[in-house]
C-alpha cells in the first residue's frame, strides 16, 4: 500500500511550521455558521494547508479545485480518473484507494516494481493527488485538523494498549524511536496502525 508523495510531506511539514505563526489578517477571520472561514471558504483549521497546496499546485485543475477552499466529490473523481489514466498509460494497474488515501498498484509485464513506484510518484504529482487528493482524504480523516499527537494518544488509550495516563506529550516523546509503552506488543502495533490511519474512528467501513 502506497501513500502520498513528496508534496504531502511538504504540506505536513509546513503545517507544523505554520502552527505557531499568525498572519496579520488572521484576526479578521470570522467563522461562518457552517464552520468555515469567511476569508477562504476552507473548513476551519485547514486554511494554511489550502494556501500551501495552492502554492505547490502545478496544473490549472489543481488551482481551480483549491481556489474555493474545499474539495468536492466531483473534483476528487476528476483527479482520481486522471491518476488512474496516467498509471494505465504507463503500464501500471491501479488497485484502488483505501479509506485514508493509501493505494495499491501492480506493474504490468516488462515494468519493474521500482519503475512502477517512480511512475506512481510522477502520476501523483501530475494528477493532483499530492494536493487535491491529500486534502480530500486528510479532511475526512481529521475534519477539524485537530492536533495529531493529541488524537493519536487518545486513540491508543481508548484501545487500551497504553496506560490511561498516556498523553500527547508522551506520544511525541515516544514517536522518534517508536518506543511506545504497549501493554501487549502485538496488540499495540495493530492499534498503532489503526490509530495512525483513523485516529477519530471516522473512516471505518468507508471505501472509495
Amino acid at each position: 500500500m502506497k501513500g502520498f508523495g513528496l508534496t504531502m510531506g511538504i504540506l505536513i511539514a509546513s503545517a507544523v511550521a505554520i502552527t505557531g505563526c499568525t498572519a496579520a489578517n488572521d484576526a479578521q477571520k470570522i467563522p461562518k455558521a457552517d464552520g468555515r472561514s469567511s476569508t477562504t471558504g476552507s473548513p476551519l483549521g485547514w486554511e494554511s494547508e489550502f494556501e500551501q497546496a495552492s502554492r505547490h499546485a502545478t496544473t490549472e485543475f489543481e488551482r481551480e479545485a483549491l481556489a474555493d477552499g474545499r474539495i468536492s466529490d466531483a473534483e476528487f473523481a476528476e483527479m482520481e480518473n486522471s491518476f488512474v489514466d496516467c498509471l494505465r498509460e504507463r503500464n501500471v494497474s491501479f488497485g484502488g484507494f483505501g479509506p485514508a488515501g493509501g493505494y495499491g498498484f501492480t506493474p504490468g509485464t516488462g515494468t519493474t516494481t521500482d519503475e512502477a513506484n517512480s511512475i506512481a510518484d510522477e502520476c501523483s504529482a501530475s494528477s493532483g493527488l499530492n494536493t487535491v487528493g491529500y486534502l480530500y482524504f486528510a479532511m475526512k480523516r481529521n475534519p477539524q485538523n485537530l492536533d495529531e499527537a493529541t488524537i493519536t494518544a487518545a486513540c491508543l488509550v481508548e484501545k487500551k494498549v497504553v496506560p490511561q495516563t498516556y498523553t500527547a506529550s508522551d506520544y511525541a516523546r515516544d514517536t522518534p524511536t517508536r518506543a511506545y509503552p504497549f501493554t501487549d506488543a502485538a496488540r499495540g502495533e495493530k492499534a498503532m496502525e489503526e490509530c495512525d490511519t483513523d485516529p477519530l474512528g471516522l473512516l471505518d467501513g468507508q471505501k472509495r
